[in-house]
């Protein structure tokens, strides 16, 4: 299935909010199977509404999913613009308004609910209603001619609730294959000659794929395959991941990771030089420990030069824009990196 996401608010293109619901939206259709190419917000205009749901069934949107619009005041049209561009009337629904009643006196206290309120009790007929619990103004599915429109009330508390207990459960009937993947680092031997290792590998590929992508000082190798499940997608990627593991043994990180693999080997550090100590590394500062990493920064027109070495060994020196400190992430990761080969070869075979 291909789904489109339209956000829905002004208040959004003025950055006055952050669109929060949009990824959740990627994440579950990831999950499900289904394909995301475009995602578009817009304000709170009918035309210019009207004209995003066209142009995302023009393109191949087989379903749109719209979030917000959906409460009692004049400017939340949105299932009014989704029925009309559907052709599609709008009827009073009894059963919805009386849950609209029932929550309006409970929240508020009143016994008389203001009209507006029951706007929300309006339908196309045969629209699956999507249960609110925590508000008053429920999402519902509606679709013509192979066209399905789904909307999602705005409010965020609102809409994690309505996709996690109503949308997925509904959602479940069209769940397709999905793409898994598994990752192996590799330290200790270039990409060409990994590629030797596994031509024959890669000649076998079928139903899983595989793809290298070289870093710095590591080789991620990925596997891929489609599937329904994590549990069905981990059999199909079997013999592959059984391969790799045989021919690049001894070159691969436990975990597929350098910080979960540094972890394990991690020994007391002492820090001397010009750079702070990166937050990483702080749980295992010791001021008598053996281990010592020296650092230097030299400032130059561009940014800084930091040189890192540990105890006698050469090291690495890296050039980073601006201010060092700009860049922290990027340089604990070269120093995990970096620290993680020193401690593998220091230790005893």
């Amino acid at each position: 299935m291909n789904v489109e996401v339209i956000n829905v608010g002004t208040e959004l293109l003025l950055g006055e909010i952050i669109n929060t619901e949009a990824p959740v939206l990627f994440k579950m259709c990831k999950e499900l199977g289904f394909d995301i190419y475009h995602q578009t917000t817009v304000g709170d205009n009918p035309q210019r509404l009207l004209e995003c749901l066209d142009i995302a069934f023009k393109r191949g949107a087989d379903c749109v999913i719209t979030t917000a619009g959906l409460g009692p005041t004049q400017d939340d049209l949105t299932k009014e613009l989704s029925a009309e561009y559907l052709g599609l009337e709008l009827v009073y629904n009894e059963e919805e308004a009386r849950k609209v009643d029932e929550k309006c006196r409970f929240v508020t206290g009143l016994d008389v609910v203001s009209d507006n309120n029951f706007k929300q009790a309006y339908f196309p007929e045969n629209a699956y209603i999507l249960e609110n619990d925590i508000g008053t103004a429920n999402g519902c599915v509606m679709s013509k001619d192979e066209k399905m429109i789904i909307n999602l009330p705005g409010p965020p508390k609102e809409f994690n609730y309505v996709v996690e207990h109503s949308l997925k459960p509904f959602l479940e009937q069209y769940r397709q294959e999905q793409i898994y993947t598994e990752d192996f680092l590799v330290m200790g031997i270039g990409e060409s000659m990994i590629d030797e290792k596994l031509t024959e590998t890669q000649y076998k590929q079928t139903d899983v794929t595989l793809a290298m992508y070289a870093g710095e000082g590591y080789v991620r190798v990925r596997i891929a395959t489609k599937a329904k499940t994590k549990e069905e997608a981990y059999q199909h990627m079997t013999p592959m991941r059984n391969e790799i593991e045989t021919l690049l043994k001894g070159y691969l990180i436990p975990g597929g990771s350098i910080e979960k693999a540094l972890k394990d080997i991690m020994v007391p550090i002492q820090f001397i030089g010009d750079i702070d100590v990166p937050a990483w590394f702080k749980p295992y500062v010791k001021e008598d420990a053996d281990l010592v990493i020296y650092s230097k920064v030299e400032h130059v027109s561009l940014g800084d030069q930091v040189t890192i070495h540990v105890n006698n060994d050469k090291g690495f020196t890296d050039g980073m824009l601006k201010d060092y400190h700009l860049s922290m992430n990027r340089l604990t990761s070269k120093l995990q990196l970096y620290l993680y080969r020193y401690l593998k070869n220091s230790l005893p075979m």
